[in-house]
C-alpha cells in the first residue's frame, strides 16, 4: 500500500471517529476542493429586510430567528463549554456581541494557515466588540495546548472533548468559520475568512 493510500485510509479512519469531516487533502487535491462541499461563503447584513435561505428562497427577519440551525439566517444553536483558562463559553453569553466562532483541530494544517487570519481579525475587532472563539475538536489537553502554541493562536479557546457541539454545528471540515450578529444569528459560514470579512463584521457592529 502507497504513502498516498494510506494517508486517506488514515484521515476516513479519523473522520468517522469524529463523526465530523476532517481536515485533508491528497497531492493532487487542493484546499478549496476539500472546503467546496461545504463552504455556504454567503452573508447577510443584519438590517435587511429579509435573508436567503440554503434552499434559495428568502426568510424574513423576524422568523429566521425562531429557527434553529447554522444556515445563514437562522438562529445558532446554544452550547456550553469550558475555556482553556478556565472561563465558560457559550452562545448566550456571547448573545449582544458579534460573534466569530472558529471550529478547528490540531492535526489540521488549513487550521494553522488561518490562524493568522483570525489573530488579525481578532486584533482589529476585539476591541470593537467582536467575540472571538476558537473551539477545538477533540484533541487532548495536551494537543489542544501544543496546537494553541503552534499556530500562534492569540483568541480565546474552548475545548469540545466530544464533538458534541461539531456535530450540533454540523460541522464538516476544519476550519469552519462563523460570523453571528448580535442575536446569535448565522450570517455567514465556510472554510475559511471571506474576502470581505472586514466589511460584512463592520455590518454587524
Amino acid at each position: 500500500m502507497n504513502k498516498s493510500k494510506l494517508f486517506i485510509l488514515a484521515f476516513a479512519l479519523t473522520a468517522a471517529t469524529l463523526g465530523v469531516a476532517g481536515c485533508a487533502a491528497t497531492d493532487t487535491t487542493t484546499r478549496e476542493e476539500v472546503a467546496a462541499p461545504v463552504k455556504t461563503a454567503t452573508s447577510a447584513a443584519p438590517n435587511n429586510a429579509a435573508t436567503l435561505n440554503t434552499a434559495g428562497g428568502v426568510m424574513p427577519d423576524n422568523a429566521s430567528s425562531t429557527a434553529r440551525g447554522t444556515a445563514v439566517g437562522n438562529l445558532a444553536p446554544d452550547f456550553q463549554l469550558a475555556r482553556t483558562d478556565g472561563a465558560p463559553a457559550s452562545l448566550a453569553s456571547m448573545r449582544g456581541q458579534p460573534a466569530v466562532v472558529v471550529f478547528w483541530t490540531a492535526w489540521c494544517p488549513f487550521c494553522k494557515e488561518e490562524a493568522p487570519r483570525i489573530n488579525e481579525l481578532a486584533a482589529q475587532y476585539e476591541s470593537k466588540g467582536v467575540r472571538v472563539l476558537g473551539i477545538n475538536i477533540q484533541d487532548s489537553e495536551a494537543r489542544t495546548a501544543g496546537g494553541v502554541k503552534e499556530f500562534g493562536i492569540k483568541y480565546a479557546v474552548a475545548r469540545d472533548a466530544d464533538a458534541s457541539v461539531a456535530k450540533l454545528y454540523k460541522v464538516q471540515g476544519t476550519p469552519t468559520v462563523m460570523f453571528l450578529d448580535k442575536e446569535g444569528v448565522v450570517r455567514y459560514n465556510g472554510n475559511e475568512l471571506p474576502k470581505d470579512y472586514t466589511a460584512q463584521l463592520d455590518a454587524l457592529l
